[in-house]
């Protein structure tokens, strides 16, 4: 009976070490497994990195290239203006508020910059130079007097209309003219 036991007890543990061994390689198997996952997910991972900096890249191009076309060059500005000044603000002598002038302006553009060519009917009086940028031209009397300041902001309303606004600084005094400008026909 003694003996039996002892077989007993020695076969329970022999089943039990099957068991564990069992167990044991269907744990090493399960470690490959997620090990494998891991590292695919990795390589997921990294893949996931590469494509969002370039879609980072392409936005920045993108953008810098929709920046550089709209702040050098809009075809449409291109071409004669009518444009009608209204004076509405002055602290000069020998010039009033309602005063109203018509200058002929042929806006051209060299790649760099705007050029507006301002005549009163066939003489050319002043040449500005400027920027485009958000639908905002900027102008600047190219060769300006001394002590005379003459500048001019533009706001692109459509491909035959323009508003804004053109001052005169003077060293002691100030002129301020609302501008309409529209195509030329």
């Amino acid at each position: 009976m003694k003996q039996a036991t002892v077989i007993l007890i020695l076969l329970a543990f022999f089943i039990q070490g099957c068991g564990l061994n069992e167990r044991e390689k269907s744990l090493q198997k399960k470690q490959v497994e997620l090990s494998q996952k891991e590292q695919q997910l990795l390589i997921w991972e990294q893949r996931l990195k590469i494509r969002e900096q370039e879609l980072n890249n392409a936005k920045q191009y993108l953008d810098s290239a929709k920046q550089q076309i709209d702040t050098t060059y809009n075809p449409l500005l291109i071409g004669s203006w009518t444009v009608k000044m209204t004076c509405t603000e002055t602290t000069c002598d020998g010039s009033a508020i309602g005063d109203t002038k018509t200058e002929r302006w042929e806006i051209a553009d060299n790649g760099k910059n705007i050029i507006v060519k301002a005549y009163s009917g066939i003489v050319l009086i002043r040449v500005y130079t400027g920027s485009y940028k958000n639908k905002v031209v900027r102008i600047t009397d190219e060769k300006p007097n001394s002590g005379v300041l003459i500048s001019a902001t533009l706001n692109y309303i459509s491909d035959t209309r323009m508003d804004g606004l053109r001052e005169i600084n003077q060293k002691d005094c100030k002129i301020v003219y609302g501008l309409v400008m529209e195509r030329a026909k």
